[in-house]
């Protein structure tokens, strides 16, 4: 068996912490131009990290959200973005469901999170984010656990996504 990643793991996990940053800056940043290229900037080095750490799910997580942050750069129709993620979504979870990974039950968790997640950023509604932040959480504590370093950058920032989420969802309830 090789080695359960690519490269310097080191090096790998450093990618992953600038991805990170640039995720927790840009959800500082709500409504902000900038934000958008801090959300892409980090999908893009997070996926980088978790694809040389060889964490598919993580992968493939953060390369749906490069693929929606490159749609906001596009001025499409929300609806239209949201049918785009839906149906990577699908095709994610058929791609899951054939190579036998849902025998992980843990995996489902992040099934749905990954679900939820998609459904926020197709309708922009605050608690589908952080539904589906939380359980990105549950799945990211589970593949740490099983020995998955990169998942710990990835509690630290779904667990931000989702507190700021929850925050927004609570200010879009009471306005």
């Amino acid at each position: 068996m090789g080695k359960a990643y690519h490269g310097n793991h080191l090096v790998n996990i450093l990618i992953g912490i600038i991805g990170l940053l640039f995720f927790i800056v840009g959800t500082l940043m709500p409504g902000n131009p900038c934000q958008r290229y801090l959300f892409l900037a980090g999908a893009i080095f997070l996926t980088l990290s978790s694809y040389l750490e060889k964490n598919v799910f993580f992968t493939v997580l953060e390369a749906i959200l490069v693929i929606d942050a490159i749609l906001t750069f596009l001025n499409l129709p929300i609806l239209a973005i949201t049918i785009i993620t839906f149906i990577i979504v699908i095709v994610t979870v058929i791609f899951f469901a054939v190579k036998g990974s849902f025998k992980e039950r843990y995996l489902i968790i992040g099934t749905i999170g990954l679900f939820f997640l998609a459904m926020g950023v197709g309708t922009l509604n605050p608690i589908a984010y952080t539904i589906g932040g939380f359980f990105l959480v549950i799945y990211s504590y589970y593949s740490f656990k099983k020995g998955y370093q990169i998942a710990l950058l990835f509690i630290i920032l779904n667990a931000v996504f989702t507190i700021t989420s929850a925050i927004g969802a609570y200010q879009w309830l009471v306005h």
